[in-house]
């Protein structure tokens, strides 16, 4: 299966040892994993601390992005 990854700006940030070991995993099971190109900010630190319609942009490049994706 190709699984498009998404990793948050806060988890590769706090704790970047996660990404690599999903991907490990992943590909281990025999998957193969993928980032897609376009994939920026999804808005989770905007819509977090308060500010919705700044990040609704950026919610919906994110589901475009990933929307023709197997898995996420």
């Amino acid at each position: 299966m190709k699984i498009a990854l998404f990793l948050t700006c806060v988890n590769d940030t706090l704790f970047p040892g996660t990404g690599r070991a999903v991907v490990s995993l992943l590909e281990r099971l025999g998957h193969q994993v993928i980032f897609p190109e376009g994939q920026t900010c999804c808005g989770q630190m905007h819509l977090n601390t308060g500010y919705p319609e700044q990040a609704l942009p950026m919610v919906e490049s994110f589901t475009r992005t990933f929307s023709d994706h197997e898995a996420v």
